[in-house]
């Protein structure tokens, strides 16, 4: 399972992990812990951006790797770039909502630290 796509089977909003576990002594730590926004990607883009980073940035590279055109390279990376950035958004955007949600006194100073 993708846990940084884990979206809830009744309402289809993301899910927070709440437990970690070490398979080897039994040691389990549970909260709400969050999910990096790479994980957020599919696994085809963490491997494209990944070759990216390992190509240091070479398109050209990247269109070798891939066997295609370097306009198809260069279309898929812009297309991960705008995956990341939304993603950066909706996290930036859920922020801000949750900090005028607490200036407008609609929720506890404690209330927004957890929804943060």
């Amino acid at each position: 399972m993708d846990i940084g796509n884990a979206k809830c089977p009744d309402c289809g909003k993301p899910m927070t992990p709440v437990t970690c576990e070490c398979r080897y002594c039994d040691i389990r730590i549970e909260g709400n812990f969050s999910v990096s926004i790479l994980s957020k990607l599919s696994p085809d883009d963490q491997a494209l951006l990944i070759a990216f980073v390992r190509s240091y940035g070479s398109i050209k590279k990247i269109q070798e790797l891939l066997d295609v055109s370097y306009p198809t390279a260069r279309a898929r990376i812009a297309d991960l770039i705008k995956r990341l950035d939304s993603t950066m958004e909706v996290q930036d955007n859920m922020e801000n909502q949750i900090l005028e949600k607490l200036e407008r006194g609609e929720i506890s100073f404690s209330e927004a630290m957890e929804e943060l």
